[in-house]
């Protein structure tokens, strides 16, 4: 199927990554790439984080390249995309999926590979950022931290494919993927300057050591605490659980988003009825945090999981979506203040609830890391807003010991109800109201505004800006694309950069699977669609982007 994303082969990914940065200083149309301060560290899950803005598990953290493409934008805490019991067309996830132009939504929640196909994109990612960071100066290789996701249920987790997945992150080794990736770089020690093979033998297969636990919304009390519970005793790693924004209650919630702006975003009680009530989760929080001390583990929280609201203006198909980014923060660090006075800062707070370059400084400073954003990097520059995020905390103290300050949180989310960054104007109001995307389609494949957001914004980093002779246009790259949708609701044209524009094929059944206009090479043959049908002769328009491909980007066609 079209909309089913491609692995990427760690061989092709490498020779991209340096083709692409030797000629264009980018990587992965990353164009501000970040180079970390190694003079400062952060203790955390017995590791030295350089950073503490990350990637949220998420679109950006599901595929090896993209993970490398955060990585390289500044984020350095990378939450893997979250694995479940079921899977690729299993998950029968609508599309598009993703709409993030101001505030975001999405219908989608768990990776779309295969259970052991997305470990071994991780590993590869794993291997990719060790050897960029080294060779390209972009940091310490042991400066970053990866941290798996899993859901949703005690039965799921303890299924034979995910405890695989689980035991493969905690020690890579078993999987043949290591090995290969591993030997493909001693291979080609030749193509660096500042690794040689002591270092590649010298990295640590034992690459994740914590894991973040998403429920889904009415998981029961007890099912939480039983599965955080076995994380911890059987697992043997350091354990957070991904909490719901319901823990405030139905009123206050409504009160929040209303005095917000967000009036027109529905909900009912019913989520909130059977969701985990603040009361338990104080002492289910007490009982596991007892219990990791015990075993010499971590156990905190992170905060918070996105918001279940109802379809009520077409924004996506389907009858629910999940909310996230500004709407979301206000919710978020009033959940936050909650559970730091019930604990009196004692603890451990992570975050992922609509952070930006805006509040990013005040919730680092009030105790509360690390910070992870999905809805900052899917709008606006996308990814390239990561680097001033990770400059901002760079520029901050690093506490030595991690305690949330309680009245700093009061005054934040006091602050929040008045602050016009996160409130929505009467004009935005209006703006959304009106918004009724039909997916206009262009008949000569071409942007009328050449603005380059679809490339900026894509999570699989699916669109590529290509200069012909007298213009420059947008390419599609069929294999990375799950059809997520994103780029059309930013397009300000209207269009489909993922159905618009000339799309390049892995081979000839992804393109017949597809109904983009495009072509594939397969065995020196090019099969090409123009129109809609399928052509004998190739015309002089493919005939010049193939060309322009070879000579500009011909990591594309690897």
């Amino acid at each position: 199927m079209s909309d089913l994303m491609k692995a990427v082969k760690f061989s092709s990914m490498i020779e991209r990554i340096f083709e692409e940065y030797n000629k264009y200083n980018t990587i992965y149309n990353v164009e501000n790439i970040y180079h970390a301060n190694t003079e400062k560290r952060l203790n955390i899950l017995n590791a030295k984080l350089e950073n503490p803005v990350g990637a949220a598990a998420g679109p950006n953290t599901q595929l090896a390249h993209n993970i490398v493409a955060d990585y390289a934008a500044g984020l350095r805490f990378i939450e893997l995309k979250t694995v479940q019991i079921l899977e690729k067309e299993a998950l029968n996830i609508p599309k598009p999926c993703i709409r993030a132009e101001d505030e975001c939504y999405n219908v989608e929640w768990s990776t779309e590979l295969d259970i052991l196909e997305a470990a071994d994109e991780y590993i590869k990612a794993y291997l990719a950022i060790k050897v960029i960071a080294k060779e390209l100066e972009l940091g310490d290789p042991d400066g970053f931290i990866f941290n798996m996701s899993v859901g949703y249920d005690l039965k799921g987790i303890k299924s034979h494919k995910v405890d695989k997945f689980i035991e493969t992150l905690k020690d890579a080794r078993i999987s043949k993927v290591w090995e290969e990736s591993k030997n493909y770089l001693l291979d080609n020690l030749d193509r660096f300057k500042n690794i040689d093979r002591d270092f590649i033998e010298s990295i640590d297969p034992h690459f994740v050591n914590s894991i973040t636990l998403s429920t889904m919304h009415g998981c029961p009390p007890e099912e939480i605490e039983k599965i955080a519970s076995y994380l911890l005793e059987e697992k043997k790693i350091h354990t957070h659980i991904k909490l719901n924004p319901t823990l405030l209650g139905y009123d206050r919630v409504r009160d929040i988003l209303d005095k917000m702006g967000y009036d027109y975003i529905k909900f009912g009680k019913e989520g909130f009825d059977k969701d985990l009530k603040f009361d338990q989760a104080v002492k289910l929080i007490e009982r596991l945090m007892d219990k990791a001390k015990k075993l010499n583990l971590e156990f905190g929280v992170k905060l918070t999981n996105t918001f279940q609201v109802d379809i009520k203006q077409n924004e996506l198909p389907g009858e629910n979506m999940y909310m996230s980014g500004k709407s979301l923060y206000p919710l978020t660090i009033s959940l936050a203040y909650e559970l730091s006075k019930a604990f009196d800062g004692k603890l451990p707070i992570s975050f992922s609830g609509g952070a930006d370059k805006n509040n990013i400084k005040d919730i680092f400073e009030c105790g509360i890391y690390p910070i992870t954003v999905a809805t900052a990097i899917l709008r606006g520059k996308g990814l390239d807003n990561a680097k001033n995020l990770a400059e901002i905390l760079e520029d901050c103290d690093y506490p030595k010991d991690q305690i949330t300050d309680t009245q700093k949180l009061k005054e934040l989310k006091d602050k929040v109800l008045e602050d016009k960054n996160y409130k929505k104007s009467s004009a935005q109001k209006k703006k959304y109201a009106k918004k009724d995307y039909k997916g206009v389609k262009d008949d000569d494949h071409k942007c009328n505004v050449l603005c380059k957001t679809c490339v900026r914004v894509c999570p699989n980093r699916c669109n590529e800006v290509l200069k012909l002779k007298d213009e420059e246009i947008i390419i599609h790259m069929d294999k990375y694309c799950n059809e997520c949708g994103n780029c059309q609701f930013l397009c300000i044209e209207p269009c489909r950069p993922y159905k618009d524009r000339i799309t390049v094929f892995e081979d000839k059944k992804a393109l017949m699977d597809s109904t983009n206009d495009g072509f594939a090479i397969e065995n020196e043959n090019i099969i090409a669609r123009l129109n809609g049908e399928i052509l004998d002769n190739l015309p002089l328009e493919l005939e010049e982007i193939i060309d322009q491909i070879k000579q500009e980007k011909p990591y594309l066609l690897k």
